[in-house]
């Protein structure tokens, strides 16, 4: 296992790239939180908070693929760094217009231009790892050091937003989201693997669109499934904490399973794969079903830890086989295009998982959002398998 991830870590500039596209997305695990909470405390209501951050996320899978294509046209760094400091100004825009009391409408348009100005790191990475590794094998780990690292943003960030306010405020924490953005973008786009890129850019009407590959169109569906069963955990894990007695335990079930995402991905990354990729899509799929299924009947908080991070360990290792396929189904010069419409599909998948899940708490229970999360990942795994004929297998 140490000498897979050894191999690529070892590659030239792949550890300095790892670690700036680390630092340059640190701003996702933190915006949801930061923005909640200074919207709430400037306007004494969470719904207007949440609207918010729903505002953010929905902008951001919103204008994704456009970003995406504009980095493939104009090249990284013409795209990456004038966003990144557009983003940077409208926090502080934000900030500004929390502190003279404007309304909701002002503070959600806000949060949903900084959303929609959210340089696309995640997928240039995605794109640029089929560029740095030329071993398939070594790329499959790339890609879950890349799942991996993913969770270590969603865990630290929310620590960090929560330090940071609880030494100052709110306002704080969104002006620093601003600057963190600019230097990590900056870090990243010095890195040498960015630099040395060999990535072509041309014109409009030289590249082929990203969704005219039928191997991508086949894959955004179980994606966005996907998207939806993990935005019902989401919502029913916090649920089941309160319903045990327990309003703390909410961040700690939800850290706990981001941690089994890590366990798996570590685990995933480190294994000898035989089997075919787009088989192995489909069994991690129905893993998942199986492994978030104990939530169902979890009602106390030593059952929700045991079965939170057991929920978990599906995720990474889905995600890892997700950009590999991808990596497959790209058309030349859409390449970072292509990951952003995935990126696009998961973040809808996980805002209606979200709605659908605090929709069914009411009725159903506590439980019922883990059956959503469920069914989802059920149908996910069904859609993969009618889709095979349409999902290019590696050579």
């Amino acid at each position: 296992m140490v000498s897979k991830y050894h191999a690529v870590l070892s590659a030239p500039g792949a550890a300095r790239l790892f670690a700036s596209a680390l630092v340059a997305r640190l701003p996702q695990g933190m915006s949801s939180l930061a923005i909640l909470l200074l919207v709430r405390a400037a306007t004494h209501s969470y719904a207007a908070a949440g609207v918010a951050v729903g505002g953010f996320a929905l902008a951001t899978a919103a204008c994704a693929p456009l970003l995406g294509r504009l980095v493939d046209r104009f090249g990284r760094a013409r795209v990456l760094l004038p966003f990144a400091c557009g983003q940077a100004c409208v926090y502080v825009l934000l900030v500004v217009a929390a502190r003279a009391g404007a309304g909701v409408v002002v503070l959600v348009a806000l949060s949903s231009l900084c959303g929609a100005l959210l340089p696309p790191i995640a997928p240039v990475v995605r794109a640029l790892l089929r560029e740095v590794f030329d071993d398939q094998e070594v790329l499959d780990t790339a890609y879950a050091l890349e799942s991996i690292l993913q969770e270590t943003i969603w865990i630290s960030g929310p620590l960090i937003v929560a330090l940071v306010i609880a030494v100052t405020s709110p306002d704080a924490a969104v002006a620093m989201l601003g600057g963190v953005c600019v230097v990590g973008t900056l870090l990243f786009l010095r890195s040498p693997a960015v630099r040395s890129s060999s990535a072509a850019y041309g014109s409009e009407h030289e590249r082929v669109p990203a969704l005219s590959s039928p191997e991508l169109r086949a894959l955004l569906g179980p994606v966005a499934l996907m998207g939806t069963a993990l935005g019902a955990i989401e919502v029913g894990l916090p649920s089941l904490a309160l319903h045990a007695g327990s309003r703390p335990a909410s961040g700690l079930l939800l850290a706990l399973w981001s941690l089994g995402s890590m366990i798996g991905g570590i685990w995933y990354g480190g294994r000898a794969w035989h089997s075919p990729l787009r088989t192995r899509y489909q069994l991690l799929l129905v893993m998942l079903l199986v492994c978030t299924a104990p939530l169902i009947a979890a009602r106390t908080i030593p059952a929700g830890i045991v079965c939170s991070v057991l929920a978990g360990l599906a995720i990474a290792p889905v995600f890892s086989c997700q950009y590999a396929l991808v990596g497959r189904a790209v058309t030349p010069g859409s390449e970072t295009e292509a990951f952003t419409w995935v990126s696009a599909a998961l973040i809808g998948g996980l805002a209606a998982g979200s709605a659908i899940g605090g929709a069914v708490i009411g009725r159903g229970g506590v439980g019922a959002p883990f059956v959503v999360s469920c069914l989802a990942s059920l149908l996910a795994a069904v859609i993969a398998v009618g889709t095979r004929s349409r999902v290019r297998q590696p050579a």
